[in-house]
């Protein structure tokens, strides 16, 4: 019951604090009754819909950069109660901080204190825990030390850079036994030299090859902004792209190199959040759309025949759909017993999207087409919606089907695009005529496939996503 309560509190705080991190938006307008009724429904939800994510973060590595606005900023107590949050639900955390940067001609003590003071307020806002939640006592233990080793830059383009300096080499091992110790490793921008020297450095650059050192799961870099071109994900062929073309603040640009460094050397995932923006954290790591921009170099996003521990999630990704009148309604049944002809596409064990095949002789129709709302971003040049058909389409191919047809009455552009070619009802096969409602008066559209199988080894062949064999 012990361990049942602890979890019950922490999802609690964190559906809570990803709810007042939303609901701070909400305009005045909708305050009183409305607000009342919104604060129940969405409690709910988010709490439901953060307990996948809370499960795939516990033991991964991650490391978050704070940079000398960010610690400046008057929302840095809820950057670090989420810090710590995120902490205490089990992430092993590394934080590198900036401070307010001294000129060249600064002196050592300038700058000493002056990552002496960005580290000394961030050691007091940690050791209050998380206030107002039952996780108020938790006790957080920030542990640093000489963990970088540094090298002057010295004069570049004939000025002498002072103080400033460059990572040499980080002490990896050293930082995975204070991770190891359930501390959080908090890490200033600053390195020494094998002669004892102390230099400055930029904590984008550390940040990122700390996370290269930690191979980490993910590198979180605060800033200004929160998005790059307002994409929610982009491949580091995409961000470098941007870099050419955008004109964008240098620190904010130094940022994106560093994420694209990291990213290009190994880090799976890397995250642009705004220290402006409440809750951005939680947002951006516990909910389906974020709040920032995420760079990997691959598309997470899963496709696989669907099993019956995906009903209820397929439930509750159609549903929205059947409202509207873009899908027919499918009782919960119908689907549990035709689930073998589902595909899902996946994303840390949450199902984002859905599709299902239905055989009809030598063509198949493709049906149930549905995303998240959140993910029909692009990643690679590719929505979500057509890596599904690309899917669909490689599926059917190999099991030997010859044309692929939808029936559709508020997509007819989007399949077209895609391919498809208006047809008639005499067109369908004359199992799917017998089926066809005449009160939804459907378009049908259809598609040449590239089989993969000769027609007499076809009627042999099956697929978990199809639920049948061509006939």
């Amino acid at each position: 019951m012990g361990n049942r309560s602890v979890c019950g509190k922490l999802g609690a705080t964190l559906a809570r604090r990803l709810y007042f991190a939303r609901a701070s938006k909400i305009p005045q307008s909708l305050a009183g009754a409305n607000l009342n009724r919104m604060k129940s429904a969405d409690f709910v939800r988010w709490f439901r819909d953060s307990t996948p994510y809370i499960s795939a973060h516990r033991r991964k590595t991650f490391v978050a950069m704070l940079d000398a606005d960010a610690i400046a900023s008057d929302n840095l107590v809820n950057t670090v109660h989420d810090l710590a949050l995120l902490h205490v639900l089990g992430a092993r955390l590394a934080i590198v901080h900036g401070a307010v940067a001294p000129q060249p001609a600064a002196s050592l003590a300038d700058m000493l204190g002056a990552i002496g003071a960005a580290r000394s307020r961030l050691e007091a806002l940690f050791s209050t825990g998380i206030p107002s939640s039952p996780l108020r006592g938790s006790r957080i233990t920030l542990l640093s030390g000489n963990l970088v080793t540094a090298k002057p830059l010295g004069v570049i383009g004939g000025k002498e850079r002072g103080h400033a300096g460059a990572p040499r080499r980080i002490h990896a091992q050293e930082i995975g036994k204070l991770l190891d110790q359930d501390a959080i490793a908090l890490l200033p921008p600053l390195g020494y030299s094998p002669s004892g020297a102390a230099y400055a450095l930029a904590p984008e650059a550390l940040a990122a090859d700390v996370a290269i050192a930690l191979s980490a799961d993910k590198l979180i870099v605060y800033d200004a902004i929160g998005r790059v071109r307002q994409a929610s994900e982009m491949t580091p062929a995409e961000l470098a792209a941007a870099l050419a073309e955008d004109r964008c603040e240098p620190t904010t640009a130094s940022r994106l190199q560093a994420m694209l460094r990291a990213s290009r050397a190994g880090v799976p995932r890397c995250h642009l959040i705004s220290w402006r923006t409440d809750g951005a954290l939680l947002q951006e790591l516990f909910t389906a759309e974020g709040v920032g921009t995420q760079v990997s170099e691959q598309d997470y996003r899963v496709m696989r025949p669907a099993t019956a521990a995906d009903v209820a999630s397929i439930v509750e990704l159609i549903r929205p759909l059947e409202e509207s009148g873009h899908l027919t309604r499918r009782p919960r049944d119908r689907l549990e017993a035709e689930i073998e002809r589902f595909a899902v596409a996946e994303l840390d064990g949450i199902v984002i999207g859905c599709c299902s095949l239905h055989p009809h002789g030598r063509a198949v129709e493709l049906a149930c087409v549905a995303t998240h709302p959140g993910h029909r971003y692009r990643v690679g040049g590719k929505t979500l919606g057509a890596r599904m058909l690309a899917y669909a389409e490689e599926v059917a191919a190999q099991a030997g089907f010859e044309r692929m047809f939808v029936l559709t009455t508020r997509s007819e552009e989007w399949f077209s695009e895609r391919g498809f070619q208006p047809s008639t009802l005499a067109d369908l096969p004359a199992s799917r005529q017998a089926l066809y409602n005449y009160q939804r008066n459907s378009k049908v559209m259809q598609k040449l496939l590239a089989t993969t199988r000769p027609a007499a080894a076809a009627a042999g062949v099956g697929g978990a996503a199809l639920g049948g064999n061509p006939q």
